[in-house]
């Protein structure tokens, strides 16, 4: 019997620093999505970064916390 064996990892999407832009790419980004909700738009855009990684999403809390899980590779 194989016992698959998993990563971990909390991601705070609770504002633009904490998803690893800076201020200017923030205002740029709010720009080029002025007709959209620019932060929905930018967290999609890490969360399928994360799914590209092998991450899969496995909840999320009030506090913009989202969890996450990948096998480990051995």
């Amino acid at each position: 019997m194989s016992h698959t064996q998993w990563e971990y990892k909390i991601v705070d999407h609770s504002n633009s620093t904490s998803m690893g832009y800076s201020n200017p790419e923030t205002e740029e980004f709010k720009r080029a999505n002025i007709d959209k909700n620019w932060k929905l738009e930018m967290m999609n855009i890490e969360i399928n970064k994360l799914g590209r990684d092998g991450w899969e999403m496995v909840g999320i809390n009030g506090s913009n916390e989202i969890y996450f899980k990948r096998k480990k590779e051995s």
